[in-house]
């Protein structure tokens, strides 16, 4: 447990959550399909962190124990959206998070995925691409790729979902005319 003092209080959990928050947030919107829901899933992910916090026996220990919290709750926000047949799987999302996963080639059905997923971003303008890669790369940074274009965060970002739809329009076609 940490610091029992400290930790009375909660002054130090605070002060943690606060640190890492941008990095939880960033981590949050890796997994989920629209920024729609990242608020939702940041406010529950405080409220599970803070009334689970006599797990926590170090602060160093705090960022990868409260991105398995928010990694959870996101991925039951994505499986909630689940209807929307313009989600990624969770099995292919856990897999571009993993960068061990990328070598491995356990899953025939899940490489094909992948291998459909780049032939398709490849077939982007180098523009668009950097649209649809720029929220995995760092909070914040379609904002500032509006504001390099001179366009509204929400413009780019209701670009962004279009392109996210025909990205994977593309990798189902992709996927059908692959031999199962």
């Amino acid at each position: 447990m940490m610091n029992p003092e400290a930790n009375e209080t909660g002054g130090q959990l605070l002060r943690l959550f606060a640190r890492h928050n941008r990095e939880l947030r960033a981590y949050s919107r890796l997994i989920l399909h629209s920024v729609d829901s990242l608020d939702d899933v940041m406010q529950e992910a405080s409220m599970v962190i803070w009334e689970k916090q006599a797990q926590l026996r170090h602060e160093s220990e705090f960022l990868p124990w409260a991105k398995t919290i928010v990694r959870n709750i996101s991925f039951r926000y994505r499986r909630s959206a689940a209807r929307d047949r313009h989600v990624f799987n969770d099995e292919l999302v856990n897999r571009l998070l993993s960068e061990e996963d990328l070598e491995s080639t356990s899953d025939k059905r899940s490489d094909q995925e992948y291998a459909a997923l780049m032939s398709c971003l490849n077939k982007f303008p180098n523009e668009r691409k950097q649209l649809i890669l720029a929220p995995y790369r760092s909070p914040g940074a379609v904002k500032e790729l509006a504001a390099k274009a001179n366009r509204s965060p929400n413009s780019l970002y209701k670009l962004l979902q279009r392109l996210r739809v025909k990205l994977m329009g593309c990798v189902e076609n992709e996927m059908k005319s692959e031999p199962a």
